[in-house]
């Protein structure tokens, strides 16, 4: 009885301390490898978008300089996927406008995605015509 009362209880607190991922296969850091649009291809450098429960960080990261980092809402329902209200992080915090966006291939400050395709390593959504492929970094 002792013994299957600790086996229960052990079990508890290994649960208690398992990270909770609200969004599944989408949680973690993505490489944003290319970029669809109707009448060309972009293939971007060092963009990286990051989903953690309520939240997403676009970053760019270069070797020469400090990375540039945008925080923002996330809304993700495992079939729609919504980024918006961007802001800089970690310095002087202002919000980001559609032009300081464009870098990271959004084209506003609130975007919409249906998930194509969603695994532990591909994400492929689209949004307004343009295609985004990504892998898991």
């Amino acid at each position: 009885m002792k013994k299957g009362l600790l086996i229960v209880l052990a079990s508890v607190l290994f649960a208690a301390c398992d990270k909770v991922y609200i969004n599944g296969e989408l949680d973690g850091m993505w490489r944003l490898e290319s970029v669809v649009y109707p009448d060309s291809t972009a293939h971007p450098q060092h963009i990286f978008y990051s989903f953690q429960r309520h939240m997403t960080q676009v970053s760019k990261h270069n070797d020469s300089t400090l990375p540039v980092r945008f925080l923002g809402n996330l809304h993700y329902d495992g079939t729609w996927l919504a980024m918006s209200h961007f802001y800089s992080f970690p310095h002087e915090q202002y919000a980001a406008t559609p032009e300081m966006l464009k870098e990271f291939h959004l084209h506003s400050d609130s975007t919409v995605f249906r998930v194509m395709m969603l695994d532990e390593e591909t994400l492929i959504m689209k949004s307004e015509g343009r295609a985004y492929s990504l892998r898991k970094w």
